[in-house]
């Protein structure tokens, strides 16, 4: 079972407002039938995301919840994602290819909807996101955003894991700053009015830009969660987390800000200290372990590039790397003075020969072979 710890606002669907009425299953709905129901923008970023949009374009049109828009923002496919789009009951807005921040800064400016959901083309809504977003925010009338549970799956829709969500009552703010504890951007429901508040997405930022802003809105307006699980969160191949470097280096840039909102507050240093210790050993961590998966195929001055982040953010992956990549290096080695011993080969004496060898041909096929250039 998914569900988040229990110091989270709860938002209890029992006890709910006067208009909440039972569906046929017992749970509470919000009926909207007694008073005009506001509008709700579902954007859509889209970036040759072909493979997956429609799904995540038929989660967005399925919600129990029915006074939605859908925007589409396609930031310059060149798939066949705009006919995906165009054929579906969708509002399709086409820019010339300028990230992900400009896309959904776009859908901010053209959504019509008082409240407002992200959704990433690979992923997928639950029927009731919408509905238990707005029913947490309709409940917690003081609140900016409703953040809810989801799990993650894998390329083929199968069910991979739940998440570890974990928060505090009154302290998301020092929350975020130990570390993104929201995770996804589809489990958040945002009041469009906090966008006129606190501005939109950073467009200097190629990821973590979701982290920058949720940052800003908690250091000023309260947050509420609920348990509901109403997202899915698709694992594939070109999932941007999996940049080790650039999440290494944008998580902390993004942290860094917030240093002079927290330095005469110790609740909030403290927390910010954690999280600064957490994003490198996180990110560092995984970037060590990713070079040493393709050391022997990563360009030199990639590599120089890797090791001098590495030990400007977390010196400790330094030694972690060395670990992973010396026990293959002593294989080889042996192996090459076995070889040269049977062949009665001088300068081999404990494998000095085999070791020259091998440095000496830094590119060679044995070292390099069927490897793409490190990115």
């Amino acid at each position: 079972m998914c569900g988040f710890a229990t110091s989270w606002v709860s938002v209890p669907f029992a006890s709910g407002p006067a208009n909440a009425v039972p569906d046929s299953t017992g749970s509470e709905h919000i009926d909207h039938s007694m008073d005009k129901a506001p509008l709700v923008t579902i954007i859509v970023p889209c970036y040759n995301g072909a493979r997956f949009l429609e799904e995540a374009l038929r989660s967005a049109l399925a919600q129990s919840y029915r006074t939605v828009e859908v925007i589409v923002i396609d930031d310059g496919s060149t798939d066949s994602s705009p006919e995906i789009a165009q054929r579906l009951p969708v509002r399709y807005i086409r820019q010339e290819n300028l990230g992900l921040s400009v896309a959904r800064n776009a859908g901010i400016r053209e959504s019509k909807g008082s409240y407002v959901a992200f959704l990433d083309a690979d992923d997928r809504l639950l029927p009731e996101a919408i509905e238990s977003g707005l029913h947490a925010l309709e409940t917690h009338p003081d609140c900016a955003i409703a953040v809810g549970d989801h799990v993650f799956i894998a390329a083929d829709g199968s069910h991979l894991g739940n998440s570890d969500k974990a928060g505090e009552v009154r302290r998301h703010y020092e929350a975020l700053l130990k570390s993104n504890f929201i995770e996804m951007i589809s489990s958040v429901l945002f009041r469009r009015s906090v966008f006129d508040e606190v501005g939109g997405f950073d467009t200097a930022l190629r990821v973590a830009e979701d982290y920058d802003l949720y940052l800003r809105i908690a250091r000023v307006r309260p947050i509420c969660c609920h348990a509901a699980i109403i997202a899915e969160y698709r694992m594939h191949e070109k999932n941007t987390s999996l940049n080790s470097e650039l999440m290494l280096n944008t998580t902390l840039q993004v942290l860094n800000r917030q240093a002079k909102y927290v330095r005469y507050d110790a609740h909030r240093l403290l927390a910010f200290c954690d999280g600064i210790r957490s994003w490198r050993k996180q990110y560092g961590r995984q970037l060590a372990s990713e070079m040493a998966r393709s050391y022997s195929a990563i360009r030199p001055d990639h590599l120089r590039r890797k090791l001098q982040i590495l030990a400007y953010r977390y010196p400790q992956g330094l030694f972690l790397l060395l670990l992973r990549i010396l026990p293959p290096f002593a294989q080889r080695n042996a192996a090459s003075a076995s070889r040269g011993e049977s062949q009665g080969g001088a300068g081999t004496c404990c494998g000095i020969g085999g070791r020259a060898a091998h440095w000496s041909r830094p590119g060679s096929t044995s070292t390099r072979k069927e490897a793409a250039p490190a990115k």
